[in-house]
C-alpha cells in the first residue's frame, strides 16, 4: 500500500499573490477592447466587497447570524406593512438563486427570526414577514452592524470620504440600472 504524502492534509492557507499575478493574467487573457485599468480596478472592487463582507461576518459572528442573512432580516423590517414580501421577490432583490433564499429562510425559520405564511389568495404563495423575536434580535445587532459599517472608512479623511460617496453612489447607479433593480 502506497503512503500518502503528509502535505496532502495539511490546512497551510494558500500564500498572498497580491495584484501583480492577476494583472499578468489579465495581460495574457483580456481582449483588446478591454480597459486593463478599469478592469484592475473593477478588480480591486470586487475583492474590497468580499473583504467588506467578511468583516462583517466577523463583527455579526457573536449574534449567530451571517451578513446575507441579516440583510434579509433588514429587508423583511424596511418592507413590513407595506407590501405582502415572497421568496422570489426577497432572491431577486438579494441578487440570488430561489433555493438560496429557501435554505436562508429555512435557516431564519429554525431561529423563529421569520414566519411563513400561505396566501390568502393562492395557497400555493408564500409570504414571508419578520418575527417579533427577529425584530428583538434586529434592533439588538443594528448598532454593532452601524458601527461595523462606520469603521469601515477610519483610515479615510473627510475630503476622501465625500469622494468616495460620490464615487460609491455613481458606480452604483450605474450598476443598478445595469441590472433593472435597487435597493
Amino acid at each position: 500500500m502506497k503512503e500518502k504524502n503528509s502535505r496532502e492534509h495539511t490546512t497551510e492557507p494558500l500564500p498572498k499573490l497580491g495584484p501583480g499575478p492577476y494583472v499578468e493574467l489579465m495581460q495574457k487573457t483580456a481582449t483588446k477592447s478591454t480597459d486593463q485599468k478599469s478592469a484592475y480596478i473593477g478588480l480591486l472592487s470586487l475583492w474590497l466587497g468580499d473583504n467588506i463582507l467578511d468583516v462583517m461576518d466577523l463583527n455579526l459572528a457573536q449574534y449567530d447570524i451571517t451578513e446575507s442573512k441579516f440583510d434579509l432580516l433588514l429587508l423583511l423590517t424596511l418592507h413590513e406593512g407595506h407590501t405582502q414580501v415572497t421568496p422570489s421577490a426577497l432572491a431577486e432583490r438579494l441578487g440570488i438563486r430561489r433555493a438560496s433564499v429557501t435554505a436562508m429562510l429555512d435557516w431564519l425559520e429554525k431561529r423563529s427570526w421569520i414566519i411563513r405564511e400561505s396566501s390568502a389568495r393562492d395557497r400555493r404563495s408564500v409570504h414571508v414577514r419578520i418575527s417579533p423575536e427577529g425584530k428583538e434580535l434586529v434592533e439588538k445587532v443594528l448598532p454593532s452592524f452601524w458601527s461595523t459599517c462606520g469603521s469601515l472608512m477610519e483610515d479615510l479623511e473627510q475630503d476622501e470620504r465625500d469622494v468616495l460617496e460620490k464615487v460609491l453612489l455613481k458606480l452604483n447607479t450605474n450598476i443598478e440600472k445595469r441590472l433593472g433593480m435597487g435597493r
